[in-house]
Parts: C-alpha cells; structure tokens; sequence
C-alpha cells in the first residue's frame, strides 16, 4: 500500500525533470566522415557467427519479419538523424550473398573476415553491422520482452573496428529496480513490447556511435 502511494510521487518528480528520475543520457559521437554503407539486421545462431561477445542462447533463430521490421527501424532512425547511406540493405544483403558464394567449400572463416569482404564489396568507406543475439516477445504472467542487440561499426578502407555498441534490456516491475523510474516513467508505467525495447536500443546505439 505504502508502494502504491509513493509511486505517483516518484512519477512526479521524474516527469518535473529531477536529474535523479532521467535516464541516463546518451553523448553523440562525432559522425564518421565518408560514405556509410548499412548491412540488414542478422540474428547469429552460433557465437562463431558474432564479431564479439558471447550468444545468451545458441541455437536459437529470429523470424524473417523481426528482422525485416528492425531494418525499417535503423532506417527511419538514421533519416530523423539526417544520416545519409550510400548502400541499403538490401545492397548490403546483394554483397552478402556474392562473399558467401565466393567462399562455399572453403574453411570457415571468422565474422570478421566474412563482413570485411562483404564491406569491401560495397562502395563504402564504413559498414554498419546490426546483430539481434537474444529476442523474447512479451507474455502474460508477468514474462516481460526481452531483448540484446549490438552494432558494430567497422571501418572497411583502415581494416578496423571503429566501435560498438551493446544494448541488453529486459523490462522489470519498478518495485524490482527504483533505479528504473526514468524507463517507468518514459514508458507510461506499462510493459512495453519487444519491437518498443527494440527501438530504444537502435535510438541510443546510434547515437552512440555518432549516426
């Protein structure tokens, strides 16, 4: 009872805009100077298949539509950032294709290798490479989405890994985690779907690596 007093109170002073109830603030990066081509979202099965870190599940795939849907979202993003691409994804995914049929019967090689040539296929001097490694939609009795998501930016002509950005976001009830009240607050104190955690992470992810 005394929780459910509190809350309000707490809203409040979130939505009057104490710096103790904000979310943290994401600092943009300077923007990459030269022509950034955008690579469509995958969904590794394999940890083989990541530039870095590790899946929460292998094994585990994502529906075509997830990620058809996350490749709109990068794109508006990147639109209202006033970023301007000089290869889609659906470019991208053409070079794809061509680097993994160059290589069919040959060893596997590392992500890294793999999207550097497909980098080098494109007219591109940087290659955003989206990564959905972890996807749980929202369900009832209090099963909240859940969602892990990495860009990386590699630098195609410099062979180098510019940076990378890593959102790992499951959705608590504010009685779990107070330090939450900005996220409570940003999302009208209602669980939010998978998709809106999803858009969060994109928003932030490329600020934070300066598109």
């Amino acid at each position: 009872m005394l929780l459910r007093k509190f809350l309000p109170v707490a809203a409040l002073c979130c939505a009057l805009g104490l710096a103790a109830c904000a979310p943290k603030p994401v600092t943009p990066q300077l923007r990459p100077m030269g022509a950034i081509a955008v690579a469509p979202f995958t969904a590794p099965k394999y940890n083989w298949e990541l530039l870095a870190g590790y899946l929460p599940e292998e094994g585990k795939s994502v529906k075509p539509e997830i990620l058809a849907n996350l490749d709109t979202s990068v794109s508006q993003a990147l639109r209202a950032h006033g970023v301007t691409t000089s290869g889609t994804p659906a470019a991208v995914k053409q070079c794809q294709e061509i680097v993994t049929f160059e290589r069919s019967g040959k060893a596997r090689e590392s992500a890294w290798s793999y999207w550097l040539g497909v980098g080098r296929c494109m007219p591109a001097d940087f290659l955003l490479v989206p990564q959905v490694l972890f996807w749980k939609e929202l369900e009832g009795g209090g099963n909240p989405a859940s969602v892990v998501i990495d860009f990386y930016l590699i630098d195609v002509k410099g062979e180098r890994l510019v940076s990378r950005y890593h959102y790992d976001e499951t959705q608590k009830a504010l009685s779990d985690n107070f330090l939450d009240l900005g996220k409570y607050v940003q999302r009208k104190g209602e669980w939010v779907t998978a998709d809106t955690l999803a858009k969060e992470g994109i928003e932030a992810g490329l600020r934070e690596i300066g598109l």
